[in-house]
């Protein structure tokens, strides 16, 4: 039997949460225990892998240290951080091993690594090196996507800014302008791609009405599987966790 803590009040409705591996049961006051229990074993299997999925994402959050892991473009790869004669400044680049697994390789001139000898002040260099090529990419992927879904759509937005965000993946004003989050690069590309549709449908529609998931639907009939990956891996998304969109 799972291990779960009821949380009482005046609501109307039984609900299930789980957080950080923990069960929550948010209950009626007069909602019998037997009752919660006999809901309980009826939902177990769901709470199982529920609560397996989350102690994975949990397991897989990076900080930025030797073999720690990160999505990119939906893959997980494997940070390889390395000292070098051969470079003069900072370089980062893709690999894959002869057992197909990516690596995410960051290189550091030799001479900076006396003054990175602190776990701290490593970390803190690979991350900013991540962020850069993130934002590279962004620049690379998301401006000229932008601009091939504002001819399918027939929206077009009067400006593009790409930065880190710390609570969403994109948002639209009402002034046309699109910005997006470069920590998209971590999404699969069909996720990037719903996240640009989503923004540029509330060009005409700056709301979340039928009339605008119908549009976002009309030209990316897959956004639920889209939005699912976010929620499913949203865990292991490192620096902030935007909500899906």
């Amino acid at each position: 039997m799972i291990d779960y803590q009821i949380l009482r009040s005046r609501r109307k409705t039984l609900a299930l949460q789980v957080k950080q591996g923990q069960v929550f049961v948010r209950a009626p006051l007069y909602l019998d225990e037997q009752f919660i229990s006999a809901f309980i074993q009826k939902k177990e299997a769901w709470l199982k892998a529920k609560i397996t999925a989350q102690n994975i994402t949990v397991d897989l959050c990076c900080d930025y240290t030797q073999g720690a892991k990160i999505f990119l473009f939906g893959q997980l790869v494997t940070l390889n951080i390395i000292f070098t004669c051969s470079v003069s400044k900072n370089d980062i680049y893709r690999s894959t091993l002869d057992n197909n697994q990516q690596v995410l390789v960051i290189v550091f001139p030799f001479y900076k690594q006396k003054n990175l000898t602190l776990k701290s002040q490593l970390t803190a260099a690979v991350k900013k090196s991540i962020e850069r090529y993130l934002k590279q990419q962004a620049i690379n992927i998301i401006l000229p996507n932008v601009e091939q879904y504002s001819q399918i759509t027939q929206l077009v937005p009067t400006s593009i800014k790409i930065r880190q965000y710390r609570a969403r993946w994109g948002s639209c004003n009402n002034r046309g302008e699109l910005n997006f989050n470069y920590l998209l690069m971590m999404l699969p590309i069909t996720v990037i791609n719903y996240v640009i549709v989503h923004e540029l449908c509330h060009l005409r529609y700056l709301n979340h009405s039928t009339d605008f998931w119908q549009l976002v639907a009309k030209h990316y009939p897959d956004y639920e599987i889209a939005k699912q990956w976010i929620k499913t891996h949203q865990a292991a998304l490192q620096w902030q966790q935007p909500s899906a969109p």
